[in-house]
């Protein structure tokens, strides 16, 4: 397990632009898309929320391989478009163009690992509701039983777009389309998903059994259906404005998007002459096992996380330059996470800043689209600002970027604590010339 993994290829799609560039673009010059989406139904709104949303967005623009994607679009039974699919060819796509990685597509280990917290459940929503109300409209006369409903649904294709919500069929499906024939997994760990995802890949190519792999996470929350819950518990900021370590936190937006990344073995990307963003130096991780919704503040499984994270990257905490936080913009959660940064660092603070108010609370691709910016913000020596923090909470006591700034960057931490108590952190380093 003594093999260095190294990133290679960056794709990203969010609601700030498609693709890394403009995604950079407008970050510098905090260009956002935040709509009020409304929502209906048979032409009766159901409801309207804010949320971070995709402009401009066409599968077609990405030159996927016609016959594999033909395959794909023939076999998925969704009368409509599978938009958590799309989006998941897309940064793979992306990141496989930016990686310039070449393989056989008949024989290959290269490995693929995707995630998500639900794909196609709202697709499968809105077509159960059709398939149901166009059943009671045909039998608004007739005795209806339960059998009978089923019966009907059966028949109108319900079992196969329910079968379609497997995510092995997902992992199938982008594999199919890109010819990627090695180990490959699905991994499900809330918000936290796309940290693990990036363990579970430097592993693979630690163990020998890849050379390189692909990690992908998207969600796209533009429904109604996610929405409701996350209001339901009270977790969604109404107004539309993600605030993270502030007094005036009330909340999450929802950020549409994903990004995928290319994991490679050191000595395999740099024989090919790739170029190198940075190298994958390892993370800690931990489940508390205690809630849902709200982190164990009581424990320190948080802070254990990102001690392992440092313990097996061999970094002190001085050494860190730049940390990336969950910054979900819920004040329970940004002040667990506070606490954990100022335990972690007492006086050696490093330079924060919070993503989500730029591209949204991307669910389960949150983790690995911020990774993503993150990586970027290394390229180009510039820490993002963290946006709504006008207004910041200094009982938390964190050294949070308000403008932009110009800083050499090299060593990064990304943190996330998702739903469930899946914590994460993960470190990666700046390979320069002389290293």
């Amino acid at each position: 397990m003594t093999k260095k993994v190294v990133v290679t290829g960056i794709g990203a799609i969010s609601s700030m632009g498609i693709g890394c560039g403009q995604i950079w673009n407008s970050i510098l010059n905090k260009r956002l898309n935040i709509v009020k989406e409304e929502y209906s139904i048979h032409g009766e709104k159901w409801g309207e929320f804010y949320l971070h949303k995709m402009r401009n967005f066409d599968i077609e623009d990405f030159n996927l391989p016609a016959k594999n994607f033909g395959f794909i679009k023939e076999i998925r039974t969704t009368k409509k478009e599978d938009i958590d699919l799309y989006y998941f060819l897309a940064v793979v796509k992306l990141a496989i163009d930016d990686s310039k990685l070449q393989y056989d597509t008949t024989a290959n280990e290269i490995g693929l690992v995707i995630t998500h917290e639900n794909p196609g459940i709202e697709i499968f929503f809105e077509e159960l509701v059709d398939s149901a109300y166009n059943f009671f409209e045909k039998n608004k006369r007739t005795k209806i039983t339960k059998l009978k409903l089923a019966k009907d649904l059966y028949d109108q294709g319900c079992e196969d777009r329910g079968y379609n919500l497997q995510t092995f069929s997902y992992l199938f499906s982008v594999a199919k389309v890109f010819d990627i024939h090695g180990y490959s997994i699905f991994i499900n760990n809330a918000c936290a998903s796309g940290l693990f995802a990036i363990e579970a890949a430097a592993r693979q190519i630690k163990a020998g059994v890849s050379s390189a792999v692909i990690v992908a996470a998207v969600d796209n929350p533009t429904k109604i259906y996610k929405y409701l819950w996350f209001k339901k518990k009270g977790l969604y900021a109404e107004d539309g404005c993600a605030r993270p370590f502030a007094n005036d936190s009330n909340g999450i937006v929802f950020g549409d998007g994903g990004a995928a990344i290319v994991l490679e073995d050191m000595e395999y990307a740099k024989a090919r002459g790739a170029k190198i963003y940075a190298e994958y130096l390892g993370g800690g991780f931990s489940l508390e096992g205690w809630k849902i919704t709200v982190p164990d503040i009581t424990s320190n499984f948080y802070e254990r996380s990102f001690k392992k994270a440092l313990d097996v990257s061999r970094v002190r905490n001085d050494e860190i330059d730049f940390v990336n936080p969950h910054g979900v913009g819920i004040k329970v959660t940004d002040t667990h996470e506070a606490n954990i940064i100022n335990r972690i660092f007492n006086k050696n603070k490093p330079l924060i800043s919070a993503f989500k108010p730029l591209v949204g609370h991307n669910l389960g691709g949150s983790a690995l689209l911020e990774t993503s910016i993150s990586l970027i913000s290394m390229e180009n020596e510039i820490i993002p600002a963290t946006l709504n923090c006008e207004n910041e909470n200094k009982i938390l006591n964190l050294n949070i970027a308000k403008e932009n700034v110009k800083k050499k960057i090299n060593i990064i931490a990304k943190m996330s604590c998702g739903f469930a108590g899946f914590d994460g952190v993960v470190l990666f380093k700046k390979i320069r010339e002389n290293s």
